[in-house]
This record gives C-alpha cells, sequence and structure tokens, in this order.
C-alpha cells in the first residue's frame, strides 16, 4: 500500500511577527532548522521513495534535510 506522509516546514526565521507569508521567500529559523532535524530523525525509519517540495527556501530546506535520512 502506497503511504503520502505531508509535512510542513518547520518555524521560520519571522515567525515571531505572525504574519502569514505566503510566497514570500523567508528562510527557516533556527528552532526550524532543529524541527526538521528532528523530524529526519523521526523519518529515518520509513521507506521514502520520493520527496517534493516547492521552490521556497523554507520548504526546500526542510526537504533536503529529511532526505539526509534517506539511504
Amino acid at each position: 500500500m502506497t503511504r503520502i506522509l505531508l509535512v510542513r516546514h518547520g518555524e521560520t526565521e519571522l515567525q515571531s511577527s505572525l504574519r502569514y507569508w505566503g510566497k514570500t521567500d523567508v528562510a527557516l529559523g533556527p528552532d526550524g532548522l532543529h524541527q526538521a532535524e528532528q523530524l529526519r530523525d523521526r523519518l529515518a525509519a520509513e521507506k521514502i521513495t520520493g520527496i517534493y517540495s516547492s521552490d521556497l527556501k523554507r520548504a526546500n530546506d526542510t526537504a533536503v534535510i529529511i532526505a539526509a535520512s534517506i539511504t
């Protein structure tokens, strides 16, 4: 059976301003990087055959961090 895991990026650099950033290319902040690393570790045992991401830096960086666990 095919499973699809949906993941949202971690906290951004400007998260504390409580705004919706839409397509503005805001990067992950330190907490967001840590959240992505925690998710990478959590998903390390999963059989992941593909990762798709938007072109926004925060989403792409999250995907790259998670992809590091794929062997």
